[in-house]
């Protein structure tokens, strides 16, 4: 059965009233034949109005609390994105072992790579002290070489000196220490 355009927004009309529905959604799901039958039931169709509107309050309420959090979602201050890169920036700021600790504590390091650097530091340090220890022995071996040398010389002079100033005279022995600038 077919109605014109006119009754047809008329009976739409009612039914949005009776209903609640909007006339929008009316006219483009309803059939000319489903117009004129939910006509006929406009008292039924008002018993559900007051569930319908409801209805949509609860879905706005819903939809604003979607809203909200995805502003919330979306602000920059709370993304986690945004914290996670502030983190890796700072953390790649960092210089060599603080840099790896940091990187390791939210394994971005491979532990292996980590461990091996840090073996390599151990040894090198290792090596160094000893290398370190044995320059410390081969000077403190020198000075005592030097210093055995200083006191046989020291001798020596002293017995260069008890021989000049016996033989030559104690005159002689300043003109020669002047001469030679001897302590």
């Amino acid at each position: 059965m077919e109605i014109t355009k006119k009754e047809r927004d008329r009976l739409i009309q009612q039914i949005s009233k009776a209903s609640g529905v909007a006339q929008y959604a009316l006219k483009e799901k309803m059939t000319d034949e489903q117009v004129i039958q939910a006509s006929q039931h406009l008292a039924i169709l008002a018993l559900v109005k007051d569930a319908n509107n409801f209805n949509r309050y609860k879905q706005g309420l819903k939809t604003q609390e979607a809203n909200e959090k995805l502003k919330a979602f979306l602000n920059p201050q709370h993304s986690e994105i945004l914290s996670a890169g502030k983190w890796l920036l700072n953390a790649l700021s960092k210089s060599g072992s603080d840099r790896k600790q940091t990187l390791l504590e939210k394994e971005l390091v491979h532990k292996e790579d980590y461990n091996d650097t840090v073996i390599g530091m151990r040894d090198s340090v290792t090596e160094i002290a000893e290398t370190s220890e044995e320059a410390i022995a081969e000077a403190q071996a020198k000075i005592a070489e030097l210093e055995k040398r200083i006191d046989t010389l020291k001798s020596q002079l002293f017995k260069i000196q008890t021989y000049i100033s016996s033989n030559y005279g104690a005159a002689k022995w300043q003109v020669i220490k002047k001469t030679f600038n001897v302590g």
